[in-house]
């Protein structure tokens, strides 16, 4: 019976995936989709578009997001070989302590911030729809705990319920994304798109603000693919799941706000008096990009307080409840800056884990070796690099100063993933 629920239940948070426990790519790609599709995808369109002529904003997004699978498959690689989460996955280039109160801390505060964040747009939209359909004024601090006690459950559940959500949920989003952008060519025209744009943003910086908006997101990826059978399973399931969908938002993110001067899609089919697929839309693109917010909180949240492995949805419901809490007190929205410039901090981690687990470690897994308490070399590229990254104003430098300067300390305080080195852990 414990077996089964288990399998219903996903209980267990940084204990490596087993064989039996993988999944095929097919699933994976749509949680990946899912992750991408979310109104901060549709705003990448709308400031790409404000800074520049449609070509340069499309053909640079795109690359912006080519930047981001190419991450994500290198990350994502270290989480199928080694069946373990991100925050695991730093045991090496961290130590375990550091990965614990740096790496953890880090993305538990900025999952749980941005759990709350958009499941505070999402109540607010839902009761305005609401009230524009039926008259009917619901609270929005009832619609914000509702809807995120919704998205909540999902993660709970795990990423089995999180596959079934995106299968269901993503081809019928596209579907209502595709009819609000024909609904908008047929009410708007084509005017806006020939309308000249100063261009106020240079063609890298647009490269550089599309990676900016999934910057956590390539960093974290191994807490999915740790489920994938293999690196080249891993591979289709990052790229065929992010790089169509994430493409495609941002291209309808440019092209509705030439057209309509409103970047949401879900905005555009309220605005054209379809509030009930509007709402859905905006529902179904912020649930199924949250429930990973709250997912990955829960297995951060594991590592940080030293909870037992067994507590991933215990850990993932008190995440989600903070994030709903501060949601409806109003915080979050005065520290989204704040939120936003831990991607400073979070690219960096990226860069070390990389540069120890594939030139260091040389990309096997038996060479992936965690120590004990403080890798020194890994916290202190990190911190240097956050804060090289930090002035030069583009976020994923971190990850190639980080990764640098880990390589340059690495050879004074040799890591335990080094072929041949002393492993005694110190």
């Amino acid at each position: 019976m414990m077996k089964k629920e288990q399998k219903q239940v996903e209980a267990m948070a940084l204990k490596p995936i087993g064989e039996d426990e993988r999944k095929d790519w097919v699933s994976l790609a749509f949680v990946q989709a899912g992750i991408c599709v979310c109104v901060p995808a549709f705003l990448l369109g709308a400031l790409l578009a404000e800074a520049m002529p449609i070509w340069p904003a499309i053909i640079s997004g795109s690359l912006g997001y080519l930047v981001v699978v190419i991450g994500m498959v290198i990350t994502g690689m270290m989480g199928c070989d080694l069946g373990a989460a991100s925050c695991t996955a730093c045991e090496a280039g961290f130590g375990r302590s550091g990965a614990r109160f740096i790496v953890s801390t880090i993305f538990a505060v900025n999952m749980i911030g941005w759990f709350g964040i958009q499941n505070g747009v999402c109540g607010e939209a839902f009761s305005n729809a609401m009230y524009a359909m039926t008259g009917i004024e619901i609270p929005v601090i009832v619609s914000n705990t509702v809807w995120g006690i919704i998205m909540l459950l999902t993660a709970v559940f795990g990423v089995s319920a999180l596959e079934k959500l995106d299968k269901i949920s993503i081809p019928l989003l596209m579907i209502i994304m595709l009819y609000g952008t024909f609904l908008a060519f047929r009410t708007y025209g084509t005017g806006g798109l020939h309308t000249a744009t100063a261009q106020t943003m240079s063609f890298m910086g647009g490269v550089a603000l599309s990676f900016n908006f999934t910057a956590v997101g390539t960093i974290t990826a191994a807490d999915y693919t740790r489920f994938q059978k293999s690196r080249k399973d891993t591979v289709k399931s990052v790229f065929y799941g992010v790089f169509p969908m994430g493409v495609v938002t941002l291209v309808m993110g440019i092209l509705l706000t030439k057209m309509s001067g409103e970047y949401d899609v879900s905005m555009v089919l309220i605005d054209v008096g379809l509030p009930l697929l509007g709402i859905t839309a905006l529902v179904i693109s912020t649930w199924t990009t949250n429930s990973t917010n709250a997912y990955s909180a829960g297995l951060n949240i594991v590592m940080a307080l030293k909870l037992n492995d067994n507590r991933r949805r215990e850990a993932t419901l008190i995440s989600g409840i903070i994030g709903i809490i501060l949601c409806d007190l109003g915080i979050l929205g005065h520290i989204e800056g704040v939120l936003s410039l831990l991607s400073y901090v979070v690219c960096p981690v990226g860069g070390v884990i990389i540069a120890d687990y594939w030139i260091v470690g040389r990309g096997k897994k038996e060479n992936f070796r965690p120590k004990d308490g403080v890798n020194l070399a890994g916290v202190i590229a990190w911190a240097l690099s956050a804060v090289i990254a930090y002035f030069i104003g583009i976020e994923f430098t971190g990850i190639l100063v980080g990764a640098a300067a880990y390589l340059v300390l690495e050879r004074l305080i040799p890591s335990t993933s080094r072929d041949g080195s002393d492993h005694t852990a110190v």
